[in-house]
């Protein structure tokens, strides 16, 4: 069963405003910032989503996990009007104790959050983002 699902941001959300980034905390452990299988430190970003529902407008508070060697949003000050690079929403059945599906988990994570001001190319998922040059003048 398909599991995770690529997100058109300008065909689903009106406007998503960058609030804050913080390192995801493990499991039980409040101090400690999650990581990878390979290392890499994870970030969890909160967002405005403003979107329509039922022909009126809705905001929501959405969290996106993002993986980076350094924190990915430190240029963005809050209220700041962002896209979600290789943004993808992810489902997963939620179980009880005993592992009986009691319902859906819904979680959402991207690449790369950058203010819509932004020039730089993008990418696709899976792909590293392009190195740029310097050029000479």
């Amino acid at each position: 069963m398909i599991q995770n699902f690529a997100i058109d941001q300008a065909a689903t959300f009106e406007s998503l405003l960058f609030l804050s980034c913080e390192p995801k905390t493990a499991f039980g452990d409040a101090f400690r910032q999650e990581t990878t299988k390979d290392g890499l430190p994870k970030w969890e970003a909160q967002l405005v989503a403003r979107f329509r529902q039922f022909g009126r407008a809705t905001n929501e508070i959405i969290k996106v996990g993002l993986v980076a060697e350094r924190q990915p949003a430190e240029d963005l000050t809050p209220a700041t009007p962002v896209e979600l690079v290789g943004f993808e929403i992810g489902v997963m059945d939620k179980k009880d104790r005993e592992g009986n599906a009691t319902g859906a988990q819904v979680w959402y994570r991207c690449q790369e959050v950058r203010p819509l001001t932004s020039t730089a190319p993008r990418t696709r998922r899976g792909e590293a983002p392009a190195q740029t040059e310097a050029v000479a003048s």
